[in-house]
C-alpha cells in the first residue's frame, strides 16, 4: 500500500510536471504528498562577514517561501490532496534519501529532463543518485509526461533474484489499474548458464495472484533500447525495473541497468528494491 508520497522539487518546469503526476497519482491512491526542497550547500569565503552571510542566507529562505507560496495556490490546493511542504539544507540526493526515511515513505517521485545539455545532466544525475542510494521505491518522470491512468505496465527483469518484494508491489500498481502486466526479460549470454524455464517466475507463478500477466522473451540485443522498442511498440505506461544491493566492489566495477535507464527512459519509471 502507497500512504506516503515523496516528491523533491527545484521550482523547475520539470520538477512541477512530477509534482503534478504525483498529486494526479496520490487522489487515485488515497495518499498524502510531502513537498522537499533542497537549499544546496553553498561555497562562501571563509573572510566573508558573519551579517553578510545570514543575509546571503535570508534571501535564499525568502525566495523559497515565495516560490513555496506560489506553488501551493498554482498546484497544490487545487489538487485536493493532503501535502506538507518542507525546505532543507544540504545535498540533494543525500537529503532526498535521508527525509524519506523520516518521513516512512512508500514512493519518492523525481523528475527528470533527461540528457542533453549541462543543466539536463545535472537534474539527471540527482535523479540517478537517489535511486542508486535509496532502499524505497523511487519512480522517475520525464519532463512533458503528464499523468493517465496505466494501461499497461512491463517489468523489465534480467532473472536474477530475489524477485518476491519487487514483484509484491509491482502486482500492488497494476491491481489499482487493472491492466495488463507484461514480464520482459532481453535473452544475454549469460541465459546458457541457466535453464530459464525453470527460472523464478515459471517456477513460482502460482503464488502470484495476478491473473493478467505474460511473460515474454526478447531476443538478443543492447538491453536498454530494445526495452524502449517493446515500451513504444506497446504503448506501455510504465517501465518498471528492481535494483539489486550490490557490493562496494561490485557497484564500481559494474554500471547499473536501473541507473542508465533513469536517464534514457521517456516514460515513466519505477525503480525497485530487490531484498
Amino acid at each position: 500500500m502507497i500512504s506516503n508520497i515523496i516528491v523533491p522539487t527545484d521550482f523547475s518546469e520539470a520538477a512541477t510536471q512530477a509534482m503534478q503526476y504525483a498529486l494526479s497519482l496520490a487522489k487515485k491512491l488515497k495518499a498524502s504528498v510531502h513537498i522537499l526542497h533542497i537549499n544546496q550547500v553553498a561555497m562562501v569565503d571563509a573572510t566573508m562577514p558573519a551579517e553578510t552571510y545570514q543575509m546571503f542566507v535570508k534571501e535564499i529562505e525568502d525566495q523559497t517561501t515565495e516560490q513555496f507560496l506560489k506553488l501551493e495556490t498554482d498546484v497544490l490546493k487545487p489538487a485536493g490532496v493532503a501535502y506538507t511542504t518542507q525546505s532543507r539544507y544540504g545535498f540533494v540526493a543525500d537529503e532526498i534519501c535521508d527525509f524519506a526515511v523520516k518521513q516512512e515513505a512508500d514512493l519518492i517521485i523525481l523528475g527528470t529532463t533527461g540528457a542533453s545539455g549541462a543543466a539536463e545532466i545535472l537534474f539527471g544525475s540527482n535523479a540517478s543518485s537517489v535511486v542508486s542510494k535509496t532502499q524505497i521505491p523511487v519512480m522517475v518522470i520525464p519532463k512533458g509526461t503528464t499523468y493517465k491512468d496505466l494501461t499497461r505496465i512491463v517489468y523489465a527483469t534480467d532473472y536474477n533474484e530475489p524477485e518476491f518484494p519487487s514483484m509484491m508491489r509491482l502486482i500492488y500498481f497494476a491491481e489499482q489499474y487493472d491492466c495488463p502486466l507484461d514480464i520482459v526479460h532481453v535473452k544475454s549470454e549469460s541465459d546458457r548458464y541457466f535453464n530459464a524455464e525453470n527460472n523464478f517466475f515459471k517456477k513460482n507463478r502460482a503464488q502470484f495472484s495476478y491473473p493478467n500477466m505474460s511473460f515474454i522473451d526478447l531476443e538478443k540485443g543492447d538491453v536498454v533500447p530494445t526495452i524502449n522498442q517493446y515500451v513504444e511498440e506497446k504503448q506501455v505506461d510504465l517501465l518498471v525495473m528492481a535494483k539489486h544491493n550490490r557490493s562496494f566492489f561490485d557497484r564500481l566495477f559494474h554500471s547499473s541497468l536501473s541507473k542508465k535507464m533513469a536517464i534514457h527512459t521517456h516514460i515513466p519509471l519505477l525503480v525497485l528494491v530487490k531484498n
